[in-house]
């Protein structure tokens, strides 16, 4: 009885030591979260230089390629069908023939498209309502692509967007928004929403490729600006900065934050240009912000 009595001791022990250990961890990452870290004495911090430049807030999404139209070509009345060679799922210029008929003219491509599919009947018979082409015109083309409800208040249909095709990434091609589905599909996450961009096709975009899609929706001009993983939430709705003041110490300094591209962002108060401040977390080597040059490393020095 005392063997098994001191065993589940042990356990309950065990158990409560498990508990305050993730009570800890989980105390301690929320603790990182809302305190800017200072750097220790001697610890190398990657840094940037507050300067001026221009920040474009933009809307992106991935979607799909489409026809900017699909129809079914109507038959002519009183006609007898004679032939047609043209392939299915190929794209076919406008002016080419679809269709011949025993007498009168051809059913020809009113624009650039693909037959999709054609429904004909024999040889010398005669057409009816049944008998169509369809087609997807592709002179011009859509992307549809999914906007979260928090971007939904900033698209408006006219407005100008750029298209980069997952076949060709060194090419962008220009558009406009046609379309804001105004039904939205609802997830945990949020709800979203179709957004539609129009792009004409020079030949080289074809139907289901991948498109990335970028469009401006906000800009701030000659504003300084710093990099995004130099800002930190100190909580209670205040951002702060490390600042490289009097030589190699470091101070925190609350700033005031507007737009940001998700790369650098814009700074309205508590910077100055040519101010130093650090990025991320403490290196041995240094460090630079990606996309850019590489950053300066200061020491940590005790004063004296």
């Amino acid at each position: 009885m005392m063997g098994d009595t001191m065993a589940k001791n042990i356990v309950k022990v065990a158990v409560v030591l498990v508990l305050c250990a993730a009570l800890g961890g989980i105390g301690y990452l929320l603790y990182q979260q809302s305190n800017p870290k200072v750097p220790a004495e001697g610890e190398m911090m990657p840094t940037a230089t507050v300067s001026k430049g221009t920040v474009v807030k933009q809307v992106k999404g991935t979607g799909e390629v489409k026809a900017a139209q699909v129809e079914k070509l109507k038959m002519p009345k009183w006609r007898y069908f004679k032939d047609s060679d043209v392939p299915l799922n190929k794209v076919i210029p406008a002016g080419t023939v679809l269709a011949n008929f025993t007498y009168g003219d051809p059913l020809v491509a009113p624009y650039d498209l693909v037959v999709l599919s054609k429904s004909f009947p024999k040889a010398k018979e005669e057409l009816t309502e049944e008998h169509y082409v369809e087609v997807a015109r592709v002179n011009a083309m859509h992307v549809e692509f999914d906007v979260h409800e928090s971007d939904l208040a900033q698209l408006s249909e006219g407005q100008a967007a750029q298209v980069v095709l997952g076949s060709n990434e060194g090419k962008t091609f220009e558009g406009k928004v046609t379309n804001i589905n105004q039904v939205g599909t609802y997830n945990s996450t949020g709800s979203k929403y179709k957004a539609t961009i129009e792009i004409p096709n020079d030949g080289s975009i074809l139907i289901g490729m991948t498109a990335n899609v970028r469009i401006d929706v906000a800009q701030a001009t000659d504003v300084l600006t710093v990099p995004v993983s130099a800002i930190v939430d100190a909580g209670a709705g205040k951002t702060t900065v490390l600042v490289q003041r009097d030589g190699e110490l470091m101070e925190p300094v609350e700033v005031e934050t507007g737009l940001s591209d998700g790369k650098i962002v814009e700074v309205k108060s508590g910077l100055k240009e040519g101010d130093k401040v650090a990025l991320n977390e403490p290196s041995s080597q240094g460090g630079a912000f990606p996309g850019e040059e590489a950053a300066g490393a200061m020491m940590i020095t005790a004063e004296g």
